[in-house]
């Protein structure tokens, strides 16, 4: 346990064990005010008749804990002596203890800061609630002669800004403006003045230049814990200025009526470790500004585009685990969202990430799986007994890493109505249909098991599904085929996607799902140069029905930069975003 109090204006703080009688703990305290106060003289110990312990220049240091008026006992574990309310006196001064009070043990600003985006701090809380704590934004206060500096920067920016919402692809000239304040700054600031309360802080042009502070008070309902600063290390840099996924927020600037459905979110992120390879930049997106594919200014445009849509679930893939828990999810948990992560297995540094809103969803259970690995399951026998009949099908089966990750919730308004939200991301080659069939056959498979985890004689209501993800494949291919139509001929064509090496004779696939594109199939959900197409969706059940699915960019938009990612956009994929409502059961039956 920790003990920890302010003492003549030092912070003691003792790790002291459990079992450990109260004597003990405070006769360590007793030492440790006198080592502070310099009058303890290689550990001679001096003693008043009373036992007391003295300093060297006869100061009677006394120290005691007392509950009720009542001294307690030296011989008493800590476990048992320091109580609420109990009273730890050192001298003539009092100190009320307050066990396991909230506290803040991590509190960190962004390394990078841009005006147009908002600031989330990343905080780690002990014995306290983030819904409960309160938080205050301060910014610099800057001499005249810096803030005059400061309204020509401005002024600069503010035009880099504009020329990045134009029709002007060439971004050097930008990526050199934008970049030109110190974002690395040791400069501590001494003057404060505060601009806003609230968990997160939206920068505008004024604030570039300045450094920001962040102060935490932790709280528990009514209790309240000490409270904490934070500076950031950068200076606020310019923003791009309005992205087109703003234009998105404007369909999504309410949240769904809990009583109607959910709105959903899937997005391939685009992972860090794909983004900023010497082949990146230089043959997948050579058209994109090098800062721009950068994690510290991509991170900034992803959540600035994720908080806008106001979604109940996210299923995001390409997630990087640090991007994770350095970034998102602090900060969407600010917002009111949990969330899980799945990692796949292997050197790969990149998952499947889902989120759920709070107050709308209770997550019961997570049934993620392998996909390579899981084919070798007992479900799955039938089908490994036919790709079994090709080594080389099977080997490439069983080394190409995909995750499906499966959440199951309930609703807190209405318990007994489950969703089951799986989440995933097929093998990407373009001549691997066939893999990314096999793959899909796997994920069917599972999410039949699922199903019948949750729906018997005893609860015979249905499981509500939504499958979401980037399933590298557009409608003409067998994947959308088998999804939505339920089956899959040994003959299609997509079997020989990979020539006669990788073809295994009489392999057809069925289902039972009734499942269809929420999202319906637009034109494009990746765009990249040389390659523009459909190949993410979320699929839902005939219990789910698709209330609104939120407008596509324009291909103006889309290709202002060339293509994606760029300056506006953060990925080279675009969100799905629709609202989905609940069917009711004897209508879904009927269709």
């Amino acid at each position: 346990m920790e003990i920890s109090f302010l003492h003549r204006d030092r912070r003691t703080n003792l790790l002291r064990g459990q079992n450990e009688s109260l004597g003990k703990s405070l006769s360590r305290i007793v030492n440790n005010i006198k080592k502070a106060s310099g009058k303890k003289k290689k550990n001679k110990k001096m003693k008043t008749d009373n036992g007391q312990s003295v300093s060297p220049d006869g100061e009677e240091i006394s120290v005691s804990l007392f509950l009720n008026n009542d001294k307690i006992a030296d011989e008493i574990a800590n476990k048992d002596a320091w109580q609420d309310g109990a009273v730890l006196q050192i001298g003539e001064d009092k100190y009320s203890i307050e066990r396991n009070p909230p506290t803040i043990k991590q509190l960190i600003l962004p390394d990078s800061i841009m005006s147009g985006f908002p600031v989330y701090p990343r905080v780690g809380l002990e014995f306290g609630q983030l819904d409960d704590s309160e938080f205050t934004w301060y910014k610099e206060v800057k001499s005249d002669e810096d803030s005059k500096k400061m309204e020509t920067d401005v002024c600069d920016d503010d035009a880099v800004a504009m020329e990045t919402a134009s029709n002007k692809s060439d971004t050097s000239s930008v990526s050199r403006k934008i970049l030109k304040i110190d974002l690395t700054s040791t400069r501590i600031p001494e003057d404060w003045v505060e601009v806003i309360k609230g968990k997160m802080f939206l920068p505008s042009n004024v604030d570039i230049g300045h450094k920001i502070k962040v102060m935490c008070v932790p709280k528990d309902g009514q209790r309240q814990g000490t409270p904490k600063d934070v500076i950031s290390e950068c200076e606020i840099s310019a923003g791009p200025g309005v992205c087109p996924f703003e234009n998105r927020h404007l369909y999504t600037q309410k949240r769904v009526d809990g009583n109607d459905g959910f709105r959903v979110v899937s997005y391939n992120i685009l992972a860090d470790t794909y983004a900023t390879t010497e082949a990146a930049q230089n043959i997948l997106y050579p058209y994109c500004a090098p800062y721009a594919l950068s994690i510290d200014y991509r991170q900034q445009l992803i959540l600035k585009e994720l908080t806008g849509y106001n979604a109940d679930i996210l299923c995001l893939q390409e997630m990087g685990k640090t991007l994770y828990n350095t970034v998102l999810y602090p900060a969407l948990q600010l917002e009111g969202m949990e969330g899980v992560y799945t990692g796949k297995v292997g050197s790969i540094r990149e998952g499947e990430a889902l989120f759920y809103r709070k107050d709308r969803f209770k997550l019961i259970a997570t049934h993620d799986i392998e996909i390579n690995a899981a084919i070798k399951g007992s479900m799955n026998a039938d089908l490994f007994e036919k790709v079994s009949q090709n080594k080389v099908l099977l080997d490439k089966v069983l080394t190409r890493s995909a995750i499906l990750q499966v959440a199951i919730l309930e609703t807190v308004s209405e318990p007994k109505k489950k969703l089951c939200v799986a989440n995933t991301h097929l093998y990407f080659h373009p001549r691997a249909a066939n893999i990314r069939l096999i793959q899909t056959a796997v994920i069917m498979k599972h999410l039949q098991y699922v199903r019948s985890l949750y729906v018997s004689q005893e609860s015979p209501d249905d499981l509500a599904i939504a499958l979401c993800g980037d399933f590298n494949s557009d409608p003409k291919y067998g994947v959308y085929r088998y999804i939505t139509k339920k089956s899959i001929p040994a003959n299609y064509a997509d079997w020989h996607s990979a020539g006669k090496d990788e073809h295994a004779e009489g392999l057809a696939l069925e289902h039972d799902f009734k499942l269809t594109s929420a999202c319906g199939t637009p034109d494009y959900t990746n765009f990249v140069a040389g390659f523009q197409a459909a190949i993410d969706y979320i699929f839902i059940n005939e219990h789910l029905d698709t209330m609104q699915a939120i407008p596509m960019p324009t291909y103006e938009e889309l290709s202002l930069h060339t293509a994606l990612p760029s300056v506006v956009f953060p990925s080279d994929h675009i969100a799905l975003i629709c609202d989905i409502g609940w069917k009711d059961r004897d209508m879904a039956v009927q269709s």
